[in-house]
C-alpha cells in the first residue's frame, strides 16, 4: 500500500469505478441510501481527528468504502429514469410535445434522425406539462435535413420505449442508448414543425455552428467523395461521409483509430506543441508553465473546432492533466495523472465506463506507457529509418496487446498485419492531420487553399490505396473470433501474469499464465464442440422479411427474400450475431449445407433431419384441391399467402405453425387468433420474436 501512498488516483479511481458498476449491476438488490455514506463520512472525520495509529486500518477502510459509495451515489444521481418527472414514470396520454434538438442531424438510410431533449408534453385534456426525457426522433429526410442543434420542436404523436435486441447476439443498442440516457424513440416522419430556437448550451451551439463551417469548407474544396470522407473523418470527426469501402478497408488493415478524432489525434497535436517548445529551448519554471497554457489553449480550441464530441473532450481531459503534471514539476507518475483523468471524466459522465471508445483509448495509453519502452530495449538499430520503424512497431504491438482482447469481444475480428499498416498510417495520420488543419486555416485564400487541397487529395489517395493493398494480402483480418466475458478477462490475467514473468523473471508467474490460457483453450474447444453437434432451424425477428437458418453442426444454408440477403448491413446486424455465438462462418456467400427440396403447387417442401416443413410464401391456396391430407411437421407462412387457417386445415395435418414478419401486422394478428380458436400449435414472429427449433427433437 505504501508504494501507491504517493499516487492517490490510482487507489481512488478503481474503487470508485467499482461503485458505479455495482451500482449499474446490483442497485435494485441493495437498498443503500444516503445515510450511510454520511455517517461514514462523519466517522471517518472523528477518527482522523483522534489523530492515533491504531485507526490507520480502520480509517483507510473508511476512506475506501466513501469513495466506492461515491461512484454508486454518482451514477443514481446521473440516470434521468430515476427523476420524479421523466417520462418513463408515468402513463400519460401524448398527443404531441415540445423538445430541443440536442444532437444530430445524422442521416440515415431512409430518415434523418435527431436526439431531443424533452421539455413540454400536449394532450386534448390538460395544457402542456413539464416532463423529461432523451428521445431518438426519426424524422423526413428533406425535412429534418436542415435541423440544427438548439432548435425547438413540436411533434405530433407519442414516443415508444426502446425495444431490446431481436436475435441472439444481436447489437443492444437499447442498452447502449441507456448509456446516454436515452430510453424512447420516435418514428415522427414530417410530423412536426420548428417553433423556435433555444440552445441548452451556448458554448456547444457555437462549437457546433464551427464545425459545419470547417466542414463546409473542406467539401467545397475537396470534391473527391473517397478524399473527403477520410480528412472530415480524421481532422474534425465527422464520419457521415465515409465510403463503406473505404471503412472495411481501414478495419481490415487495422487502421480504423485514424478515422476516429480522439487520443492519437490529440496527442499528435500535443507533442507538435513540445517539439516547438523544444526547438525553442525554452527552460526554467516559466517555460513550462507557458508550455503548460499555450498547450491547453491549443489541445480546447480543437476540441471546440470538433464539436466538443465525447471521444475528443476525453483524450483532451487525458492530455490537459498531463500538460499540467509537467507544469508543476512534481513528482507526478504518467498512470495517476491518467487515473486522475479517468476519475474527473467519470464524476461528470459515469456511463463512460461501459463506453468502448473509453474503455480502449485508456487501455490502449496505459499499455503504451508500460509496454512500448521495454519493447523498444530489446532491439537497437544505427540505421535511423529502421530505428524509427521499430518505435512505431513497438507502439503499435503494446496498443493491440492491451486492447486486443476487448477488441475481439466487441468487435469479433482481429486485423493480422496491424504492424504494417501502423508503419505508414501513424506518420500519415499526423500528416492528414497538420495539412488538414492548415486547410481550415488558410483554405479562404482562393490559389493556396486550392494548393493545399491538391496536396491533400494525392496524399491521402495514396495512403488510401496503400490500405487497400493490406487489405488484400490473404488473411488480413481474422473474422468470426467468438470470446465471452469471462473468456477476455482470462485472455488479460494470462497477458498480465506473462507480463509480470518477464518482469520479475519468476517461474510462478509463467506457470500461471499457460495455466490460464489452457482453461482459456479448454473453454473454446467446449463451446465449439457443443454447437458443433447441434442441428436446428433459427427463424429471425426482421422487419418485412422472411428469414430462415439451417444449421448443422458448423454448416449452414440461409433462406430469405432477395433483398434481405443482398443487404449486407442487415446481414451483419442481424444474422451474423447469431452464427458468431454459434461457431459458424459468417459469411453467407460461403454456406455449404445442401437441402433436400421440393416446389409443390402451394410452396416449397424443405425435409431436414427426418422432419418436414412448408414454406407458403406469396400465393393464395384458396382454389387448391387436395385428394387427400398431406402430414407436414411445420408449416411457415410468409408474405400474406394465407389468409383463412382453415384453408390450411382442409389441406394438411401439421404439427407447428409459425406466422413471420414478411406478413403485414393486421394479417399475422388475425392468423394468430384463429389459431387459437382451432386449439393449433403456433408462434407468431410478431408477438414471440425469434424461434430456434432443434431439428433433432
Amino acid at each position: 500500500m505504501n508504494n501507491f501512498a504517493p499516487y492517490p488516483f490510482l487507489r481512488l479511481s478503481p474503487v470508485f469505478i467499482l461503485g458505479i458498476v455495482v451500482f449499474h449491476y446490483l442497485s435494485e438488490y441493495l437498498n443503500i441510501t444516503l445515510v450511510v455514506p454520511f455517517a461514514l463520512i462523519v466517522v471517518y472525520g472523528l477518527l482522523s481527528l483522534a489523530n492515533s495509529m491504531k485507526f490507520k486500518a480502520i480509517i483507510g477502510l473508511l476512506g475506501v468504502c466513501i469513495i466506492f459509495l461515491f461512484g454508486y451515489f454518482r451514477l443514481q444521481f446521473f440516470k434521468d429514469d430515476l427523476r420524479a418527472d421523466h417520462l418513463i414514470n408515468h402513463q400519460d396520454t401524448i398527443e404531441a410535445y415540445e423538445a430541443i434538438v440536442v444532437d444530430g442531424p445524422d442521416l440515415k438510410s431512409n430518415s434523418i434522425k435527431v436526439v431531443v431533449q424533452l421539455t413540454k408534453v400536449h394532450n386534448n385534456l390538460t395544457d402542456p406539462f413539464q416532463r423529461t426525457a432523451k428521445i431518438n426522433l426519426y424524422l423526413d429526410k428533406e425535412k429534418g435535413a436542415d435541423l440544427n442543434y438548439g432548435d425547438v420542436l413540436l411533434v405530433h404523436g407519442e414516443p415508444e420505449r426502446m425495444q431490446g435486441p431481436q436475435n441472439p447476439g444481436e447489437f443492444d443498442y437499447r442498452n447502449y442508448l441507456v448509456y446516454n440516457n436515452i430510453f424512447h424513440q420516435h418514428f415522427a416522419g414530417d410530423a412536426f414543425a420548428v417553433i423556435g430556437h433555444q440552445p441548452i448550451s451556448k458554448i456547444i451551439d457555437l462549437s457546433l455552428k464551427l464545425r459545419k463551417q470547417c466542414t463546409d469548407l473542406i467539401t467545397d474544396l475537396l470534391p473527391n467523395d473517397e478524399v473527403r470522407g477520410v480528412v472530415l473523418a480524421l481532422v474534425i470527426g465527422v464520419k457521415d461521409d465515409l465510403d463503406s469501402e473505404v471503412l472495411k478497408a481501414y478495419s481490415a488493415a487495422g487502421a480504423t483509430h485514424v478515422l476516429a478524432v480522439s487520443g492519437l489525434h490529440v496527442g499528435i497535436i500535443y507533442g507538435l506543441v513540445l517539439l516547438i517548445f523544444k526547438r525553442l529551448r525554452l527552460t526554467g519554471n516559466k517555460a513550462r508553465w507557458y508550455l503548460a497554457v499555450v498547450s491547453l489553449l491549443i489541445l480546447w480550441t480543437y476540441a471546440f473546432v470538433t464539436g466538443l464530441s465525447p471521444s475528443v473532450l476525453r483524450a483532451v481531459c487525458m492530455f490537459s492533466f498531463i500538460a499540467i503534471g509537467k507544469a508543476t514539476k512534481r513528482n507526478t507518475n504518467i498512470y495517476n495523472t491518467l487515473a486522475a483523468s479517468a476519475f474527473v471524466l467519470l464524476w461528470y459522465n459515469p456511463y463512460l465506463i461501459m463506453s468502448v471508445g473509453f474503455q480502449l483509448s485508456y487501455l490502449a495509453v496505459f499499455g503504451i506507457v508500460y509496454l512500448q519502452p521495454r519493447f523498444y530495449e530489446l532491439l537497437t538499430f544505427k540505421n535511423g529509418m529502421l530505428n524509427w520503424a521499430w518505435g512505431i512497431t513497438c507502439v503499435s504491438v503494446a496498443a493491440q496487446i492491451a486492447t486486443g482482447p476487448l477488441s475481439m469481444l466487441y468487435f469479433h475480428q482481429f486485423p493480422a498485419y496491424f504492424f504494417i499498416s501502423n508503419l505508414f498510417i501513424i506518420p500519415a495520420a499526423l500528416a492528414i492531420l497538420v495539412v488538414g488543419l492548415g486547410l481550415l486555416s488558410l483554405g479562404w485564400l482562393p490559389l493556396v487553399g486550392t494548393a493545399i487541397a491538391w496536396i491533400l487529395t494525392q496524399f491521402v489517395l495514396l495512403v488510401n490505396w496503400m490500405v487497400f493493398q493490406v487489405e488484400k494480402i490473404p488473411g488480413s483480418v481474422i473474422e468470426g473470433i467468438q470470446v465471452k466475458t469471462y473468456e477476455t478477462w482470462m485472455v488479460y490475467l494470462s497477458i498480465i501474469f506473462t507480463i509480470y514473468f518477464f518482469a520479475k523473471k519468476r517461474f510462478n508467474y509463467l506457470i500461471a499464465a499457460v495455466t490460464i490460457a489452457l482453461f482459456f483453450g479448454l473453454s473454446q474447444v467446449v463451446d465449439r464442440s457443443r454447437y458443433n453437434q447441434q442441428s436446428s432451424l433459427s427463424f429471425f425477428n426482421v422487419r418485412n422479411a422472411s428469414v430462415v437458418d439451417f444449421k448443422v453442426g458448423a454448416q449452414a444454408r440461409l433462406l430469405g427474400d432477395s433483398a434481405f440477403i443482398n443487404d449486407s448491413e442487415k446481414l451483419r446486424f442481424s444474422i451474423q450475431p447469431k452464427r458468431l455465438v454459434s461457431f459458424q462462418d459468417i459469411h453467407i456467400k460461403n454456406d455449404d449445407l445442401e437441402l433436400a427440396s421440393q416446389v409443390l403447387g402451394v410452396g416449397e417442401l424443405i425435409s431436414f433431419q427426418g422432419n418436414t416443413y412448408l414454406f407458403l410464401k406469396g400465393k393464395a391456396i384458396g382454389d387448391v384441391r387436395m385428394k387427400s391430407k398431406i402430414h407436414v411437421n411445420t408449416i411457415i407462412v410468409s408474405d400474406h399467402a394465407v389468409s383463412n387457417l382453415k384453408q390450411l386445415t382442409d389441406l394438411f395435418e401439421f404439427d407447428r405453425l409459425i406466422i413471420d414478419k414478411s406478413n403485414r401486422k393486421y394479417l399475422a394478428d388475425r392468423l394468430l387468433s384463429q389459431a387459437e380458436i382451432l386449439n393449433l400449435e403456433v408462434h407468431s414472429i410478431y408477438e414471440e420474436g425469434f424461434l430456434e427449433l432443434n431439428a433433432n427433437e
